[in-house]
């Protein structure tokens, strides 16, 4: 059996990124341009284009077309370095930008974690977080205003670990995680620039204080390319 027309793309161009003739953040050549290159369909096109992203090589942003992903951060969940620390010290730019902040009463199920009455006044923040500026993550955050009093009043895009210890003195102590690999929904991928239903990780986060007190659940969806998960587990 002959092998598919668009395998040879798709390895023609893993073989420029791997040469590192195409290098992190180049843009591709558009879909028709590579057609008249290779004389190939509109379908044989897609077709490697999408298995290249499904590696993690190259993604796509809307209306702007396809580039090569640049190398994953490594993000290690037992750790409580912000994001912003983690970012940086892996030689990344890291930068966030508020699109909402507003009170709302709480819903069941914020409630029950946080152990307030269905109703109470809590802090939803929403997100986006970028490194080297471009879109990786979506947050939705809420927050715990009976533990945090006057927080709603900080700059909300900075760190919010810096801000429990300058303002409050408290840091994270415990945490639950979980991780889910998904397609984006579509409030997330709109948020990211990307197609709805695009590969993602969505991640889970309740913080607590020493305590055992909830002090924020946090909802995450990122960019499949876009981050490693690293745990270490030791004796």
């Amino acid at each position: 059996m002959s092998t598919p027309h668009y395998h040879y793309l798709q390895q023609y161009f893993s073989d420029l990124i791997a040469s590192q003739q195409l290098v992190s953040g180049s843009k591709l050549p558009s879909e028709r341009e590579i057609g008249e290159q290779f004389k190939l369909t509109r379908v044989t096109i897609r077709q490697a284009l999408k298995n290249l992203e499904a590696e993690g090589l190259i993604y796509r942003q809307n209306r702007r077309g396809w580039f090569v992903s640049p190398a994953a951060v490594i993000y290690h969940p037992a750790s409580h370095l912000s994001f912003n620390l983690y970012v940086t010290e892996q030689g990344f730019s890291p930068s966030t930008e508020k699109l909402a902040q507003q009170v709302e009463p709480a819903n069941e199920r914020i409630a029950q974690l946080m152990n307030i009455p269905i109703g109470n006044p809590v802090l939803y923040l929403h997100r986006r977080r970028y490194i080297d500026q471009r879109p990786v993550l979506i947050e939705k955050m809420y927050i715990n205003q009976n533990l945090l009093p006057g927080i709603e009043e900080e700059d909300l895009t900075e760190s919010l670990s810096q801000i429990l210890k300058r303002k409050y003195q408290q840091e994270y102590r415990d945490m639950d995680l979980s991780f889910k690999s998904t397609s984006l929904p579509a409030h997330a991928a709109n948020d990211l620039g990307i197609a709805a239903g695009q590969p993602g990780l969505q991640i889970e986060r309740i913080n607590y204080t020493g305590h055992k007190q909830v002090l924020e659940i946090d909802y995450e969806f990122w960019r499949h390319d876009a981050v490693t998960i690293n745990i270490a587990i030791r004796d």
